[in-house]
């Protein structure tokens, strides 16, 4: 009896010395034992307590609210809170299961993991804000490029056109050779002043400032069928709203990437486009025939260009889902709000 007496005092002295917190109820709700820092979690005395009826106690009510629900469900629950003790903020992990009838709370204190976990979340947020920050600043400078080489470069390109053309309709005294040169001049210069509007639209095209998101992401799909020889289908469900100029540049670039990635890797005979505008955001399904890909594939590390849109989406405040297996073709649902 002495050695069992024993080794209850041994097992007490063990629990009473936990850095985790134990409570036990029995099957009318009576605490049972409690140890030290379970009675400081609940600001409760740990020796007048014991015998003491749970309901009767003055304890954070999220936790009385666990311990109803378990009585009710008798499912284990785990938990995170945060409670506040003599001004002192912490957060404790509650746990509750039963064994033997008797109900048993484990408490134990996650401050450091949590502070640790906003650590993490407070650098996320500022590296998401820094990229966001840089995105608009590209936009920006691809913008202004865009109007410097269309405005500076294209007139002055247009302006000798216009010199050469003249020339060659005032001059009657030009042998052959210099006329067909001049030809040959005038011709290079159209062709620059193609190439030059060719740049300046992938810069940043003038059709999504001057016609909205539905008018550029219909001319991103012709341009994608004229270099790549792909047919899309494209149809448009809803009215179109207005979106805020980062917002719009951001739908049309993953847009952008997305055909892009089908022309590079899907292997598809043609792809499917819709986009839908309902009351509160913009939603656009691209679904392609192609090889299609294992979706392992988008934990790898390398996959940066997914990565990518897919944090550009979610700094908006969207959803970006990619569903795809091999031989099954690919299918991208983007969504953003307005």
């Amino acid at each position: 009896m002495a050695k069992a007496k024993k080794g209850s005092s041994d097992v007490i002295h063990l629990l009473d010395n936990l850095s985790g917190g134990i409570l036990l109820l029995d099957n009318i709700g009576e605490i049972i034992y409690i140890n030290k820092t379970a009675a400081f979690f609940l600001g409760i005395d740990p020796i007048s307590s014991r015998g003491l009826d749970f309901n009767t106690l003055k304890i954070n009510g999220l936790i009385y609210n666990l311990v109803e629900e378990f009585k009710r469900d008798f499912l284990p629950s785990c938990t995170e809170l945060q409670i506040e003790i003599d001004q002192n903020l912490f957060w404790i992990e509650v746990k509750i299961h039963s064994q033997e009838e008797a109900l048993i709370l484990y408490l134990r204190n996650i401050t450091k993991r949590k502070e640790v976990e906003e650590k993490y979340k407070a650098s996320y947020e500022s590296i998401r804000n820094l990229n966001s920050h840089s995105q608009k600043i590209r936009e920006d400078e691809r913008s202004l490029l865009s109007r410097e080489i269309h405005d500076q470069l294209g007139q002055r390109l247009t302006g000798m056109k216009m010199e050469v053309e003249y020339i060659l309709k005032k001059s009657n005294h030009l042998d052959d050779f210099a006329k067909e040169k001049l030809q040959v001049i005038l011709k290079q210069i159209e062709r620059t002043v193609g190439t030059i509007r060719n740049i300046s639209r992938n810069l940043r095209p003038g059709i999504l400032d001057d016609f909205g998101i539905l008018a550029a992401l219909e001319w991103q799909a012709d341009e994608f069928t004229k270099s790549a020889g792909i047919p899309v289908f494209f149809k448009y469900k809803g009215e179109e709203r207005s979106m805020e100029n980062q917002k719009a540049t951001a739908v049309f670039r993953i847009f952008q990437e997305c055909m892009t990635n089908i022309m590079r890797h899907s292997k598809s005979t043609h792809v499917n486009v819709e986009v839908v505008f309902d009351s509160e955001s913009i939603m656009i399904t691209i679904i392609d025939d192609g090889a299609g890909f294992d979706q392992e594939i988008l934990k790898n590390t390398k996959s940066l260009g997914i990565l990518g849109m897919r944090e550009r989406t979610e700094s908006f405040g969207g959803n970006f889902n990619i569903q795809s297996a091999p031989g099954k073709g690919t299918t991208t649902i983007l969504t953003i709000p307005y």
